[in-house]
């Protein structure tokens, strides 16, 4: 018995066997008796929720299914780790290859042992060519910056997914049926899989050792694990970082569009959709219990999460479900792991949270009659435009300028949390949906009072912000945006499906009516409520502006900035993150109770993840940290559109793609940098009129140019060369003759060559004697060295000797 023991442990502590006992025992007690609990029967115990087990040939599909999610995950890895960014744009930059290669190969009937090597070879191209011509301008960015910029490399790439099956075949509808030499069938209990399922799980195998012969025997793989532990010593050592970063980015693309590509074969292509969302945040899922920096745990995490995904599907026959399981999942990972994904962070802060602040109106013009006169016309400006715009452009406009000023609102919501706060929320979005089920289930279900109903939506957001805000007591940053991003999924599916509340949500055929305000005035035109929406966007506003001016809004602005410096100053960084999530949540809440009174209804599709993405395009494109840019924001991603949406197509992808990208090279700040440039110009301009010297506007008046400055150089140069090197009356020996000579004659000493003062501030005397004290004519000579308080010192004891 004691021989079977530790055999067993050795076995256990072997560095080959014992990781794949662990694997297998987890798998089997774990995984599948977890699952088998949860969606089925476990078969030998007969306990479960489900009556009956889950196939093992769903499983089968999962571990398939996985595996390639596994895939797009070590993508996101291998980016992480050399940029220190999340590249949002991974599923689409292997999507785009992957369905023009399947578009070839079902429509033009192209072999498919052809179409492969193009997929990996336009992949690698594709994905080189986006770091070198968009990634590389974003290199000395903050990370933040850079991030966002792969969200607009992501819609841009969606777009050309999106219309690939018309470009290359003429048809919208991609094939949902697609053939491969590997399509023979074989069963796996009631399941029936494909040849492909097969290839899927060799290629994976066969990817991962190439993987590892590549980071380790090669030199460009040794430089590419070199650039990712440290970019700045690799490159001292000689590594060329950018070049590796190409080479990343080109292998995370190939990566994706294999897994992608193989994937298709298997479950098919979606139609009127991209493939990219919900691949994306799975592959995060993995990526993020890997900790951003294991690619055989993203793997195993990728097969866990891909047979979770096939099983919650298989047992409730609703895909959605699983796209909501996998918030549990990662806001558990996060917090399991939190001590190593905040040394993560801690190894990338600060650039998330370097975010450009904007100066106000100088103290020395802010009551000068010019700028006060030229505040009260803007104002003047603004207001008679917001209140004359629905007179102007006609009734018919006035419904898309209150989905401006209600975008304007969650876009305020989102300065205080992201650009005051310092959290990053890429699901903010989803808490306008949970004000919109509130609010359309009080006033479709219980006809609540209209005031009554904006307080509760508000409050519920407020509560659900503050619990998704939890983690973000421990942990931060990226890891913060990927949990909102999966929040946002779950709103859609649960929150927001009367499958899961029907007691939330409106029931059939009711609506929210607008309502007849305090009984007499009615807001049920659209301009009218416009109106409404305008004045609680005035009043969100003036309530933000109040907070940023006071104490609290210090505070966040401290806590963005150095959380520990605060701590030291009795403020508690995890109170004040909540609170920030609490005020965001509340205000975001309210603007979608009162987008639900506009459309009347709370249809699932207006508050989809893309949504959110899109309210953080809206706030970094108008400036993150400013109020005013969320108004710009507003009115350029969603007003043009808008607005302009008959006349231009796709200005969408013109506002949210290129235009994001255009923005971010010129303008890092967003909108509100350049608006901010010619205040300061004409600020300028004010002050040179007036005659009033302003440091933080004229700072540079202050230096001197080259010409002057090399002329004031030269000529302090030619007064030192004038002067005495040392005007004292102390003396030095004569190391040839003995003489005492003044320190300020010292030059004119026959004996001595030359006088210098070395880099300490010492005096260098080199003595050249044509005789020594005998008259022998020999030569000597010397260096002698002083300061002017040694040297009296020396001199007084030889005065005593």
């Amino acid at each position: 018995m004691k021989s079977v023991r530790d055999a067993a442990t050795s076995a256990w502590r072997h560095p080959i066997a014992g990781p794949i006992i662990k694997l297998v025992l987890t798998f089997v007690f774990v995984i599948e008796g977890l699952i088998e609990f949860l969606f089925g029967r476990v078969p030998l115990l007969n306990i479960g929720l489900k009556p009956l087990p889950v196939p093992q040939g769903i499983f089968v599909i999962g571990l398939v299914i996985g595996t390639l999610y596994g895939l797009v995950a070590m993508g996101l890895i291998l980016v992480y780790r050399a940029n220190r960014i999340i590249n949002f744009a991974q599923a689409e930059l292997g999507a785009v290859p992957a369905v023009a290669g399947l578009l070839l190969m079902v429509r033009h009937h192209v072999s498919y042992f052809i179409v492969l090597p193009i997929v990996i070879v336009a992949a690698a191209l594709l994905g080189g060519a986006t770091e070198f011509v968009v990634m590389r301008r974003f290199s000395r960015s903050p990370r933040l910056i850079t991030t966002v910029a792969t969200i607009g490399v992501a819609q841009l790439l969606a777009f050309c997914e999106f219309y690939l099956p018309i470009w290359l075949t003429g048809k919208s509808i991609p094939p949902q049926d697609v053939r491969t030499p590997f399509s023979w069938e074989f069963r796996v209990g009631i399941v029936t899989l494909r040849g492909d399922h097969i290839v899927a799980i060799l290629v994976v195998l066969v990817i991962m050792v190439a993987l590892g012969i590549f980071f380790r025997l090669t030199d460009i793989g040794i430089a590419v694990r070199a650039s990712a532990e440290n970019g700045e010593r690799a490159s001292l050592l000689g590594i060329p970082v950018k070049r590796v970063s190409t080479i990343v980015w080109a292998l995370a693309a190939v990566l994706s569009a294999v897994g992608l590509f193989l994937r298709a074969p298997v479950v098919g292509l979606p139609i009127g959709g991209q493939i990219g969302p919900s691949v994306l945040l799975f592959s995060l899922g993995a990526a993020v219990i890997a900790r951003m920096e294991s690619l055989p745990r993203a793997l195993v995490a990728g097969i866990a999460i891909g047979i979770v995904d096939f099983t919650a599907t298989f047992s409730t026959h609703r895909p959605s479900i699983a796209e909501a399981i996998m918030l549990v999942v990662i806001i558990g990972a996060l917090l399991v792991q939190r001590g190593a994904l905040s040394r993560a962070y801690d190894a990338a802060a600060g650039t998330w949270q370097l975010v450009r602040e904007f100066r106000p109106i100088p103290n020395e013009l802010v009551n000068t009659t010019p700028v006060v006169a030229a505040r009260i016309v803007g104002i003047v400006v603004i207001l008679a435009f917001a209140v004359g715009a629905p007179f102007v452009f006609g009734q018919n406009v006035a419904l898309r300028l209150g989905t401006i000023a209600i975008y304007a609102m969650v876009g305020v919501s989102l300065v205080i949390l992201t650009g005051w706060a310092g959290q990053i929320s890429l699901g903010q979005f989803a808490f306008t949906g949970v004000g919109a089920a509130v609010a359309g289930g009080l006033a479709a279900n219980h006809h609540a009072d209209f005031f009554l109903t904006l307080l509760l939506a508000g409050l519920a957001g407020a509560v659900v912000a503050v619990l998704i805000g939890l983690p973000a007591v421990r942990v931060q940053g990226l890891f913060l945006a990927v949990t909102t991003l999966a929040f946002a999924f779950a709103v859609k599916d649960v929150v927001l499906n009367r499958l899961y509340v029907p007691w939330l949500l409106p029931k059939d055929f009711t609506f929210a009516d607008r309502p007849n305000l305090y009984g007499r005035f009615s807001v049920a035109s659209d301009t009218r409520f416009y109106f409404v929406c305008l004045f609680f966007l005035c009043l969100t506003l003036l309530a933000a502006h109040s907070l940023r001016r006071h104490r609290t809004g210090r505070i966040l602005i401290g806590v963005r900035d150095n959380h520990r410096t605060m701590q030291a100053y009795g403020v508690s960084p995890a109170r004040s993150r909540l609170a920030a999530f609490a005020i965001s949540g509340f205000i975001a809440a309210l603007a979608g109770a009162l987008l639900v009174y506009q459309l009347g209804s709370v249809p699932p599709d207006a508050f989809s993840p893309g949504q959110s993405v899109t309210i953080f395009a809206l706030v970094v494109i108008g400036g993150l940290t400013s109020l005013s840019g969320a108004l710009l924001g507003a009115m350029y991603v969603v007003g043009l559109p808008l607005l302009l949406g008959g006349s231009i197509q796709h200005i969408d992808v013109l506002t949210t793609g290129v235009g994001l990208l255009f923005l971010l090279l010129f303008l890092p700040g967003g909108l509100s940098e350049g608006m901010f440039r010619i205040r300061d110009y004409f600020l300028r301009m004010i002050a040179a009129r007036m005659n009033i010297h302003v440091p933080s506007l004229v700072a540079d008046s202050l230096v001197l140019d080259s010409e002057e400055a090399d002329h004031v150089l030269v000529e302090a140069e030619r007064h030192v060369d004038s002067v005495s090197f040392i005007e004292t009356g102390e003396t030095i020996t004569c190391p040839a003759c003995g003489e005492e000579v003044v320190l300020a004659q010292a030059r004119e000493h026959e004996h001595f060559a030359g006088v210098t003062a070395d880099d300490q501030g010492e005096l260098v005397t080199t003595a050249v004697a044509t005789t020594n004290g005998n008259g022998s004519g020999s030569e000597s000579s010397g260096r002698t060295r002083t300061r002017g308080s040694s040297r009296r010192r020396s001199r007084q004891g030889g005065e005593g000797e």
